[in-house]
């Protein structure tokens, strides 16, 4: 029967069944790759072109182009479409669904049905296996950018911030180091892998806390139930606020910068003490001994430490009497110059007193 063709590829068929055996073959495989989510391609033998889309080869079919390739001299075998999967370049790390057996018969028209139990159970055990890697970058001793393991937390911190510069701050006011470390692995942006979050951070120099700044107030009250800083509160006399169980109602602390100042009070006396801190106990330990504190004392020193400046400190006769000499020159000069000055200019400023005018 002449004029059969395949709506599809558009292949000419002698006879009613070869059309019925291409379209249940073709139908075969359409469904394996859609049960599959395989995409299909469509290539063109003759034009030597594919396309993923059965309208963009339909109308490759009606172009000039393939008109013109298909109207020169062709074999009668390359004068068909092929219609095959798509290739997937990447592979996906999660297993897909259940892929149908490949090795059904051409004439077989019965499928394999998946029980939908089976990928229930399938995607919880995946969700298992994602937790269990997820509690492996819980452990505090481990180094968040280079994965190295240490023995302890302390070997760790002094790694990260010798190798990576990344350390916390207010340490001296932390109480709990490792609930914060893991309070920060569980912080850290989900990439694709743990590895592509680990070369970010050391490519953006994002090796570090981000407290402290004064940008976000929210993102420091998040991390202010892992610190302490009850010490560091003083009132207005700079004396350190305690609470009441601490000590007794008797003893204050004061804050005196490097020193600490305990003051005891009794019915009768009042004591105070002075702790100092260790690195000043070489100056401690000196004992200078105390200087005087009467005006006389204080004179006399200073004039023994400008004569060892080799400055004079007294005045002997010779030097009065030649400063004597000096002012009475300075006094006649000017004297002398004021009078030739009024002889100039005809002006006598000393008359006697007998001349009135």
């Amino acid at each position: 029967m002449p004029g059969l063709t395949c709506n599809a590829c558009n292949k000419e068929f002698q006879d009613d069944a070869e059309q019925k055996l291409h379209y249940k073959q073709s139908a075969l495989t359409l469904e394996k790759n859609k049960s599959s989510e395989t995409p299909m391609l469509y290539s063109c033998v003759i034009c030597g072109k594919g396309y993923q889309s059965p309208k963009a080869h339909a109308q490759h079919l009606k172009s000039w182009s393939h008109i013109m390739h298909a109207s020169q001299g062709t074999n009668q075998d390359e004068d068909k479409a092929v219609i095959k999967p798509l290739s997937l370049r990447g592979i996906n790390k999660h297993p897909p669904q259940r892929e149908v057996d490949n090795q059904l018969s051409e004439g077989s028209d019965e499928w394999e049905e998946v029980d939908p139990e089976e990928e229930l159970i399938a995607e919880a055990s995946d969700e298992d296996m994602d937790e269990s890697e997820g509690d492996d970058l819980l452990n505090p001793s481990c180094c968040f950018m280079c994965d190295q393991e240490h023995d302890n937390l302390e070997s760790c911190m002094v790694h990260m911030h010798k190798q990576h510069g990344f350390f916390i701050p207010d340490v001296e006011y932390l109480k709990d180091p490792n609930g914060l470390l893991t309070y920060l692995s569980l912080k850290m942006p989900s990439f694709n892998s743990l590895e592509a979050v680990r070369k970010h951070m050391v490519a953006k120099s994002h090796c570090r806390v981000h407290y402290g700044d004064g940008d976000d107030d929210d993102e420091e009250a998040e991390l202010e139930e892992f610190y302490d800083y009850s010490s560091s509160y003083v009132d207005e006399d700079g004396k350190q606020l305690i609470t009441s169980g601490d000590v007794a109602d008797t003893v204050e602390l004061g804050n005196g910068g490097s020193e600490l100042i305990v003051t005891t009070r009794s019915d009768n006396k009042i004591s105070s003490k002075t702790l100092g801190c260790r690195e000043f106990l070489r100056y401690y330990r000196q004992k200078p001994r105390p200087s005087a504190a009467n005006d006389g004392t204080i004179a006399a020193a200073l004039a023994s430490r400008y004569r060892g400046m080799g400055l004079a400190t007294v005045q002997t006769k010779e030097q009065m009497v030649r400063m004597k000499v000096m002012k009475e020159m300075n006094r006649s000069g000017i004297e002398a110059m004021r009078t030739k000055i009024g002889l100039k200019n005809n002006v006598i400023r000393n008359l006697p007193k007998k001349v009135p005018y």
